[in-house]
């Protein structure tokens, strides 16, 4: 799994998505030192199949962080 800034994911997007659909997995840093982790669809969807329309729903709803 190879690591980027998200100013270069951001810069080369349309690049990396496709690297992405394409097989390759990203560890995407912010500047604060989180991160994200793009994978292909294909290799989330078992991990999550079990999860109701309700539980995603939650995963990305209910959490205490402001934007």
């Amino acid at each position: 799994m190879k690591e980027i800034s998200v100013a270069d994911f951001e810069k080369d997007f349309d690049s990396y998505m496709d690297r992405i659909e394409a097989g390759e997995k990203f560890v995407i840093r912010q500047p604060d030192g989180r991160a994200v982790v793009a994978v292909p669809a294909k290799e989330l969807e078992p991990l999550t199949e079990h999860m109701s329309d309700e539980e995603w729903y939650n995963l990305y709803s209910n959490h205490e962080e402001a934007s």
